[in-house]
């Protein structure tokens, strides 16, 4: 376990330097100010945060696709539920129906609500918003969604509404990265809202929604992966729910109805280990 410690913190140590790297050099700065001048504001807005969406979705599942289908036996002791993978039926299925939520339910709901952001005071006129900024919203972005989404999350487990809609993304007691955002059209419209309720309090940069997107998407991911790996965030933050978490939910289908932290659970006696 203390060599799995040093390997996860050596492996964060090169994710975060190489990012310091990149912002470093200004190239987003310069890139962000030439779609500005070559691309209309709503087509920016609407194309970039579906862009942020998918690129986010298919990038963060690619890695645990690659684990899932090479099934490295001495990768077998990171997986949460030993030895249970998706075929290739049910990823090839689960990915082109997520790929319909994405065009038929997310795409209109974002072009939809474009004005309602500009009307809130998103912008996206440079300079880009400092690092500082862009992490505390989206800290705060992660608070409200994670608040909002347990109680939606503890409602769709109702009889009625668990039966006609959150059984759908139930189907599989042992999740894989693909199926993360897999649910009923109505759940991914009930799930937007607290994803979108944050930048609307505050109105931020478009280019913090971006990244907030990408994030959240990650997030997502990463709590379905079924996988438990010494880097994963809850072994640095505790209160951070994580994948052991949210798998015993799928596999109890009850239970740990937070998505991102531990604190709802906790609070309101829903807590299952």
């Amino acid at each position: 376990e203390e060599r799995d410690f040093v390997f996860g913190l050596g492996t964060m140590l090169v994710e975060l330097t190489t990012l310091c790297l990149v912002l470093s050099f200004g190239y987003i700065e310069k890139t962000w100010i030439w779609l500005c001048e070559n691309t209309s504001e709503y087509l920016m807005t609407v194309c970039g945060m579906f862009v942020s969406l998918v690129v986010g979705y298919l990038a963060g599942c690619v890695p645990y696709v690659v684990l899932d289908r090479l099934r490295l036996p001495f990768l077998d002791r990171y997986k949460v539920q030993k030895g249970r993978y998706a075929n290739k039926a049910d990823y090839v299925m689960v990915t082109m129906k997520i790929m319909g939520l994405f065009f038929i339910i997310m795409l209109p709901m974002i072009a939809m609500s474009t004005p309602i952001f500009r009307w809130l005071g998103m912008t996206r006129d440079p300079p880009l918003p400092d690092w500082t900024t862009v992490a505390i919203q989206i800290i705060f972005f992660f608070i409200v969604e994670d608040y909002m989404n347990y109680w939606i999350h503890r409602w769709l487990h109702t009889p009625w509404a668990y039966k006609a809609i959150h059984s759908v993304h139930h189907e599989y007691s042992a999740p894989f990265s693909v199926a993360a955002t897999y649910a009923h059209p109505l759940e991914v419209i009930l799930l937007g809202i607290p994803t979108f309720t944050g930048p609307a309090l505050v109105g931020p940069h478009l280019f913090t929604l971006w990244i907030w997107l990408l994030m959240r998407q990650y997030e997502a991911i990463d709590i379905h992966s079924g996988y438990e790996f010494p880097w994963n965030i809850n072994r640095y933050f505790p209160f951070y729910a994580g994948t052991a978490q949210h798998d015993l939910h799928h596999f109890r289908y009850s239970g740990n109805f937070a998505s991102v932290f531990t604190w709802c659970d906790q609070l309101y006696g829903t807590k299952v280990r």
